[in-house]
């Protein structure tokens, strides 16, 4: 759900399908979920109305309880996502992965896995022999954020009476139905913020040129050329964004550098990497080519995509970065000297160690775009 870096959300019908093949072959799944309550069910209409498309056709809710013949969870907000393989899973072969760093606090990993009680068992084996088991504090704090104190009711109520009114009121964590409303909320803001950052996205997404006037008889006429900058996909879930770049439309696309080689996708896609990280744009996003799983992908389709983090700055933040991202792109297109590029190459390996120093390329903690 909200895969990243693409932010794609699999429909029910396509884990179906899925599911039958596995079945079919006996493989097991392992569905990695961390973002699975970060659906946003107004991507398909906020999309087309950005873009001035037909609106989609409305469908019943994929996640509908009557179409898996089983009942409400209670609450809407959980009724209304898109379900897990776990909901049609007949023969034990699904193993959910959760976590509650991307819905607490990045910091805390720490997680859990649903699965038939036999893979459980094995699991908790291997964990004794190995890692053991997450921060014990980690594990205190989470529990008692959700569960509320670890402690009889009785002795609670006693140790209140000695102490003063605010101490009586205070926190019993959130039981499930906070822990709902969290999730809620949660869901809300980043797709606020999704939705600010794609659709100043949309806005600048093209670069529009106009040429030089010609007087006729009867008015002026001009051609007006509008050139594709980059295209996208609005997330269904998740925290990013995933931009497909045109660079080949870049006026120096194909240019000989001064040792005689052409310009490549990889040497465009590094360069406006170290080009919007520079003032006035101040801009960080994570290059296609470091998600490649291969040297060959990487060198055949990697330096296509930018990938764009909407959650880990605030509302204003991502609107003014979103513009600045957009800006500098439409600078980027106008350069047409190949030694301006060059030079930006050159501080390549600058950028690279600040990268690693801040996370790590392969890291997914949403440190490439900001202020």
């Amino acid at each position: 759900m909200g895969h990243n870096p693409t932010g794609v959300v699999l429909s029910l019908e396509r884990r179906r399908e899925i599911y039958a093949v596995c079945s079919r072959y006996d493989v097991i799944i392992v569905e990695d979920d961390p973002y699975w309550y970060l659906q946003f069910p107004s991507a398909d209409t906020g999309e087309a109305e950005s873009r001035n498309l037909p609106r989609p056709a409305r469908s019943p809710a994929p996640a509908d309880p009557s179409l898996e013949g089983s009942p409400s969870s209670g609450y809407s907000f959980l009724d209304s996502l898109v379900p897990s393989f776990l909901r049609i899973d007949t023969d034990g072969r699904v193993v959910r992965l959760d976590t509650f760093s991307k819905t607490v606090a990045p910091g805390c990993r720490l997680g859990w896995i649903t699965a038939q009680p036999d893979l459980i068992e094995r699991y908790v084996r291997i964990a004794e022999a190995t890692t053991q088991q997450p921060s014990g504090f980690v594990q205190s704090l989470i529990s008692e954020l959700v569960l509320g104190p670890d402690q009889p009711a009785a002795a609670r109520q006693a140790f209140l009476a000695l102490r003063g009114p605010r101490d009586r009121a205070a926190f019993a964590g959130w039981k499930m139905d906070g822990w709902v409303r969290w999730l809620s909320g949660l869901r809300g803001s980043y797709e606020r913020r999704m939705v600010a950052m794609c659709t100043i996205l949309d806005e600048g997404s093209f670069q529009v040129k106009q040429g030089t006037p010609v007087s006729t008889s009867d008015a002026e006429l001009c051609v007006v050329t509008k050139t594709a900058l980059f295209t996208f996909s609005w997330p269904r879930g998740g925290m990013f964004v995933w931009l497909r770049m045109c660079f080949e439309a870049h006026p120096l696309w194909q240019a000989l550098g001064s040792d005689g080689a052409a310009i490549d996708g990889v040497v465009l896609s590094s360069a406006m990497m170290i080009f919007l990280s520079r003032p006035p744009h101040l801009v960080l996003v994570a290059p296609g080519m470091m998600f490649s799983a291969t040297p060959d992908i990487r060198a055949k389709d990697g330096w296509r995509y930018y990938r764009l983090c909407f959650a880990a700055e605030t509302d204003a933040n991502i609107e003014a970065c979103s513009h600045r991202f957009v800006a500098g792109v439409q600078r980027f297109w106008r350069i047409k000297k190949v030694k301006e590029l060059e030079d930006l190459i050159e501080d390549l390996p600058k950028v690279n160690e600040v990268m690693a120093g801040a996370g790590g390329v392969g890291e997914d903690d949403g440190n490439w775009f900001g202020c």
